[in-house]
Order: C-alpha cells, then sequence, then structure tokens
C-alpha cells in the first residue's frame, strides 16, 4: 500500500519528527538518505523505514516499510533533492556519570549554534577517539537533519548526550579528578604546551563569543591555539579538531 493522504495517521506521526521537542520527548530521530540508512550500526534500533514511490521497488533489504507518495515524501524529507529512503531511530541512551568514570578524552560543546559545525565536531570526535561529546542545552540540535548529515555517520559510533546542563557536567568531572581545559583567548599557555592525562575533557565555546565566564572559571586552565597570521579566531570545528588532533596525538604517547 502507498500512503498518498496528508490525512493519513502514519504520515501525520512522521511529520511530528520535524519538531526538535517531539524528537526530545519520543526519543526518536530520522536519518535520510540510502548510504546514511544502510550505514546504521545492528545494535541500534530502527523502528520504521519510509521510503518514495518512486524507489519501492529498489530498497528491498529493511523490514518495516513504509511507502509514501513521491509528494509526500518530498514533504516529509529535511533536503532539496532526497534520495528516497529515511529510518526513524530510537535513540542511545547514555548515563553521563557512568561514562564520565572511564579513562578517555572528553569533548565538552557550550553554545555551539551551527548545526555544521556541531556536525563536524562529533565527527572529528570519532575520528580522534573521543571517548564522549557533550553537548549543552543552548547548542544547536544534535538530531536535526543538517547536524546528522555533518556527522556523516558518527552519530552511530560514540556517546554524544544532548541537552546537559555544563555546571553539572564539570562539577561531575571534577569529582573524578579529570583535568578540565578550556578554549580561550585569555589563555596563558598554547595547546601544544599542555599535557594531556589519561582523564581530560576540553570544553568548546560559542562560535561568536566563546565560553561564558562562569564557565572558564570552572576550567583548570585556559588554552590558546598558536596563530601566526591575523586573524585572532578560527571556526569552532576547525578549533576543535586541532585540539583533538593534539590531545589525541599526546595521550596515546603517554601510554608508551
Amino acid at each position: 500500500m502507498i500512503i498518498k493522504s496528508t490525512k493519513n495517521k502514519i504520515f501525520k506521526y512522521a511529520l511530528k519528527f520535524q519538531d526538535k521537542k517531539f524528537r526530545d520527548k519520543s526519543r526518536l530521530f530520522f536519518i535520510e538518505g540510502k548510504k546514511q540508512v544502510e550505514d546504521i550500526p545492528k545494535s541500534w534500533n530502527i523502528k520504521q523505514i519510509f521510503v518514495s514511490e518512486r524507489y519501492k521497488d529498489i530498497i528491498s533489504d529493511f523490514k518495516n516499510i513504509t511507502v509514501l507518495s513521491n509528494r509526500l515524501f518530498d514533504k516529509l524529507s529535511a533536503t532539496k533533492s532526497p534520495q528516497g529512503i529515511m529510518a526513524l531511530v530510537e535513540k542511545k541512551h547514555y548515563d553521563p556519570k557512568k561514562i564520565i568514570k572511564n579513562h578517555g578524552k572528553f569533548i565538552i560543546l557550550e553554545n555551539i549554534q551551527d548545526p555544521g559545525n556541531l556536525g563536524a565536531i562529533i565527527r572529528s570526535a570519532d575520528a580522534f577517539g573521543v571517548k564522549a561529546v557533550f553537548v549543552s542545552s543552548e547548542s544547536a540540535d544534535t538530531y536535526s537533519d543538517k547536524t546528522l548529515r555533518a556527522t556523516m555517520g558518527s552519530i552511530f559510533h560514540l556517546p554524544v548526550i544532548d541537552n546537559i546542563e555544563i555546571e553539572d557536567v564539570l562539577n561531575s568531572m571534577k569529582n573524578e579528578k579529570i583535568t578540565i581545559f578550556a578554549a580561550s583567548l585569555k589563555g596563558k599557555k598554547y595547546l601544544s604546551e599542555i599535557r594531556f592525562e589519561n582523564k581530560s575533557a576540553f570544553i568548546i565555546g560559542n562560535e561568536s563569543h566563546g565560553i561564558r565566564n562562569e564557565t572558564e572559571n570552572l576550567a583548570d586552565a585556559l588554552v590558546k591555539i598558536y596563530m601566526t597570521g591575523k586573524t585572532k579566531s578560527l571556526n569552532a570545528a576547525v578549533a576543535a579538531s586541532l585540539i583533538m588532533y593534539e590531545m589525541s596525538k599526546k595521550y596515546e604517547m603517554s601510554k608508551k
């Protein structure tokens, strides 16, 4: 059966996931595109697959498939050129306190507004072996289509804990003796001078305003990136990637 009416209950329910509040409440999200859907690990629970009418005979490797008319699929899709398939996936539940008890590197994101930056940071965190990414409640939506596309599938590879309160997470980390660094132009030390222990966290702030003063005061050290050019700042995702590369390199060296 092909769903063609906008009044259909299944279609009306699916449309609700375009709203962040509904995604947060239901703990479900859409991921779109054939490769992205195929790359979802088996450990994640796919609730439903939606395909467009024009792709219904091509898609055969999935269960729980609902076919929508091309017009309805285009309404549901968040992209200008839909690939004809999207999956409704259940979010993973992560216990921040259990994660924080583990050794490793952590990234904390405060008020990152651009979903492309947020997704790119998650992708870099995956590449450089970060244990978990903590995303503040004021940041862009981790499970929006733009963010998910920018992660290139990395959202499925490491814990990403969103909607956190920065102060609560930092206090929990302090209780576990995790050294907390913050990226700041006020920093007295350069990134290259920092020694990262086996339990370290780094705070990355807002693209325009950096980290709030209250957050900086909770950090053990403020750190800046050495730059020889005329610009005074870097794109948040670029800065975060440089930081995570340096953390990863020095962390691996400390284990030898």
